[in-house]
């Protein structure tokens, strides 16, 4: 029998109405129990935190490996609190035990809290973190995008979970012409995520041949236990490993599970991942409505444009009669040869001008007509030379003429003309002082009409025009 397990004798008797003490009501049990759990008093405990609620109350289990014990703490000793508490986290809480009647659930009321240390969950989860972002599973740059109208997606999750109907209904509302195909893995405890690894491994290999785009991995909340399985290197590998684009939503919007951060595009909820990989159909018949009424558009247009140019085609004569089509080559015919034969007079007479230009300029270059023409050139030189000689000899003739009257009129024989006389010394000098006369020496006066010889007497200094 196991250890705490009681068995009622089988000789005991039956009981009896009316045997023992009067029955007490439920609120009278719940009271009794309520006094007896508070009854404790004050207590310090140290444990795991695990579903934390941050609400304006706090709300959480603290648990170890056997146990666990729902906790609350007010908004007015959260104000206060030392730490903020997180899934994983190991704390010291202190505070009183009680019981609470209307739910029959009896928590720990904790006024204080303090961090001890990490708890071994929260702990295995940022190494593997640590070890995955050094190896590049976290890389912005390796993630692929997401389709814009996938074929198929395939789904891993749990048949039996609300994530699932959470997926089909949005499904069904936004996109119900894309095919869905769910592949049953358990998503918590012992096997989950080589479970889950399989699955992302054998849809990705068979992607093409299924027609399945993209792939969905998911499940809803649960506590840090409940999500360990995504938590798991087996997982991640798969993930990294998958050539298929990838959405996870993994939990609540506050979860966060390494297959999220591995994969292509996180979700906060199955919904949320929904929306992201399905287009809306909604909007996109909104396009293709606006897409056809612009068809529409464009149709019209390009019929009444070519309506057009078929009228201005049935328009031309050459379509209403044959005859006419017959007299418009005719008149065409008429006037190309009309501009032929006009062009071709113009070529003649073009042609008969150069010539006559031509005969011209060859009669000019005979030899009779060249030495002819070279005659008259020397003639007309000549001529002009002669004249050219008549005025040169005449220049010089008036150029003589005035300088001999300049000279005749500096000359000596002017002066001589005016009452001067030139009076030379004995050996030819030109006396021009008194002093320059020697006494006894021989003199000629030049006058204008002979010479006189005369001999000095003697010098006198006084002016000829003293006496004036």
């Amino acid at each position: 029998m196991p250890d705490g397990e009681t068995r009622e004798p089988a000789s005991a008797p039956a009981a009896v109405a009316g045997d023992g003490p009067d029955p007490i009501t439920v609120t009278e049990a719940s009271a009794l129990i309520r006094r007896a759990v508070e009854s404790t008093g004050r207590q310090r405990i140290v444990g795991e935190v695990s579903n934390f609620s941050p609400r304006q109350h706090w709300y959480f289990t603290l648990k170890d490996q056997d146990s666990q014990l729902d906790c609350v703490m007010w908004a007015s000793a959260t104000a206060g609190a030392a730490c903020m508490p997180a899934n994983g986290m190991e704390v010291v809480v202190e505070g009183v035990a009680t019981h609470w009647g209307p739910r029959g659930r009896t928590q720990l009321v904790v006024r204080r809290i303090s961090r001890r240390g990490a708890g071994s969950l929260q702990q295995r989860f940022e190494e593997l973190c640590r070890v995955l972002r050094a190896e590049g599973y976290f890389d912005e740059a390796r993630k692929r995008p997401l389709p814009p109208v996938p074929r198929a997606i395939g789904v891993v999750t749990s048949l039996h979970g609300a994530a699932l109907q959470d997926v089909l209904r949005t499904a069904r509302i936004r996109a119900p012409f894309v095919r869905l195909m769910v592949v049953d893995v358990p998503v918590q405890g012992d096997g989950a995520a080589t479970a889950v690894a399989r699955a992302v491994a054998a849809i990705d290999r068979r992607a093409d041949e299924l027609g399945i785009d993209a792939i969905l991995v998911t499940r809803g909340g649960g506590s840090a236990e409940d999500l360990w399985a995504f938590n798991e290197r087996p997982v991640a590998d798969a993930i990294f490993s998958c050539g298929t684009p990838l959405v996870a939503a993994i939990g609540h919007e506050s979860d966060t599970t390494v297959a999220e951060l591995v994969a292509d595009r996180r979700a906060s909820t199955p919904t949320a991942a929904v929306m992201l990989l399905l287009p809306d159909r909604e909007a996109m018949q909104q396009q293709v409505d606006h897409l056809h009424d612009r068809l529409q558009f464009l149709a019209r247009r390009s019929v009444l444009e070519r309506r057009k140019a078929l009228e201005a085609i049935a328009a031309r004569p050459v379509l209403r009669s044959a005859r006419a089509a017959l007299d418009l080559r005719a008149e065409r015919l008429r006037r190309s040869e009309a501009a032929m034969r006009q062009a071709s007079r113009w070529r003649v007479s073009a042609a008969r001008q150069r010539l006559a230009e031509l005969s011209g300029r060859l009669r000019a270059q005979r030899p009779a007509v060249r030495h002819r023409a070279a005659g008259q050139h020397v003639q007309s030189l000549a001529v002009r030379l002669r004249a050219a000689a008549r005025r040169v000899v005449l220049d010089l003739r008036r150029q003589v003429d005035a300088a001999d009257r300049q000279l005749r009129t500096l000359g000596p024989q002017e002066t001589l003309a005016r009452g001067w006389t030139l009076t030379f010394g004995s050996d030819g000098r030109l006396l021009r002082r008194a002093a320059d006369a020697r006494p006894g020496e021989s003199m000629v006066t030049r006058l204008p009409d002979g010479e006189v010889r005369s001999r000095v007497e003697g010098q006198s200094g006084a002016s000829l025009f003293d006496g004036a």
